[in-house]
């Protein structure tokens, strides 16, 4: 028998919720979203290629990916608490270590360090941490973790290029890995809980009755994560022998495309069409921050209707943002992109795992969004690559931003057709 949340104490899942948030914050904010601003100085500085400097961010992502089924099956294993706070040393030390950047193959092992430290303080990790606390107000709680990128975007981006530009670029880095090791290892250490039996609690603060007991509590370090409705839930093997699996894969594999390809390279789209760098700084971060808007409403969205049509409505208005870029004439037109492009491509970190709980359940959630980051990871890797790759051959952008627009369209055709998987007969349940 459960009892409504005690009022006036704050349920401590939301507590999770915000170190996750501050988690996220820092990385994309550090690692990604001020790599926008870092390109221009280091084609200059390093005395290479768009594309080739593209791709340490390419790398980067990559790295995510591949690493993001182990990071899942780690975080399933011992919790997030120890995933974040190693993630988040590697991922301070290498982002401090780019300082010592003196040519292109150091920005390619270094990303790749980074890549590794962020992939564990990440995406995977927090959303195990967030479906464990949270069940009916998953998707509002995933969305305000997942606005902590956004924030990152708004805060960081804009300070990376006040760093480089007043004390240089590698003391920009120095102190950007300073800072994300100061702010996401002591409050993961300090907060951080495994799941709502920790702390005497089921999810979403509700509280067992006096009579009743709770389920006998391992210790942190080996406990599986939580689940819930059981029955519901899958194994990572149950999951990859059905459809809709591999649908949910190459449908972020494409938006992660074309969310990568638009945010590394908006900085020097909106410089050709005569912005000011500055300005174009500031346009990449209210992307970002708009962003924030999006993935908080979205999430509130899908607890209201299918994760599935939440995603697929996320999908469709970042084409249209694309659409509206690729015709963009006027100033105020950028503004138009800004708003939504940022509040669609927003919401797409947050409907993946939303989307992958809805469809397997939470017991293997971690690995199974790993392999679901993995996808989105791999086009993520590409995008910017291709339209650097485009840029240098035909010095225009627009090649690859049509081949973006139709990602997003077979994106969305893709989506329409994923349906919620039965298990097969003698399918063992977690």
């Amino acid at each position: 028998m459960e009892q409504a949340p005690r009022r006036g104490r704050v349920f401590y899942g939301w507590w999770i919720v915000a170190v996750s948030f501050i988690v996220l914050m820092f990385h994309a904010g550090a690692a990604f979203y001020a790599f926008g601003r870092f390109m221009p100085t280091l084609i200059e500085e390093l005395g290479s290629s768009t594309a080739a400097i593209s791709a340490a961010v390419s790398i980067y992502m990559l790295v995510m990916g591949l690493t993001g089924p182990i990071v899942g099956k780690l975080t399933d294993k011992y919790g997030p608490k120890q995933v974040l706070v190693w993630g988040g040393l590697i991922g301070a030390a290498g982002l401090m270590l780019l300082s010592l950047t003196s040519a292109l193959w150091n920005l390619y092992v270094l990303y790749f360090v980074v890549g590794i430290g962020m992939s564990g303080a990440g995406n995977v990790t927090v959303s195990v941490a967030i479906s464990n606390w949270f069940k009916k107000r998953r998707g509002l709680a995933m969305g305000i973790t997942m606005a902590g990128i956004s924030l990152g975007a708004i805060v960081i981006a804009p300070l990376a290029h006040y760093l480089i530009e007043s004390i240089g670029w590698q003391s920009a880095y120095l102190a950007l890995g300073g800072l994300t090791a100061v702010l996401i290892i002591p409050p993961v250490l300090m907060v951080m809980k495994t799941r709502p039996e920790d702390k005497g609690l089921l999810p979403d603060g509700v509280r067992p009755a006096v009579d009743d007991e709770l389920p006998e509590q391992a210790s942190e370090s080996n406990a599986p994560a939580t689940t819930v409705d059981a029955k519901a839930d899958w194994s990572v093997r149950m999951a990859m022998k059905t459809l809709p699996f591999w649908l949910v894969l190459v449908t972020f594999f494409l938006s992660g495309a074309g969310v990568a390809g638009v945010l590394q390279h908006e900085v020097r789209i909106l410089e050709i069409m005569d912005v000011s760098l500055a300005a174009a700084s500031f346009a990449l971060g209210l992307t970002g921050g708009i962003g924030g808007i999006g993935k908080i409403g979205f999430g509130f969205i899908a607890d209201k209707m299918s994760p599935k049509y939440t995603a697929i409505v996320c999908i469709a208005l970042q084409l249209v943002g694309v659409i509206i870029l690729m015709f963009t004439h006027t100033t105020a037109m950028v503004w138009v992109f800004v708003f939504v492009f940022g509040f669609a491509m927003g919401g797409n970190i947050t409907v993946q795992p939303l989307l992958s709980g809805y469809l397997f359940g939470i017991a293997s959630l971690g690995t199974i969004f790993g392999w679901v980051l993995l996808a989105g990871a791999i086009g993520s890797s590409l995008g910017p690559l291709l339209m650097g790759a485009i840029f240098d051959a035909s010095g225009s952008y627009n090649l690859g931003l049509i081949i973006f627009i139709l990602a997003y369209a077979v994106a969305v055709a893709v989506l329409l057709l994923v349906r919620k998987p039965k298990p097969a007969a003698g399918d063992p349940i977690p």
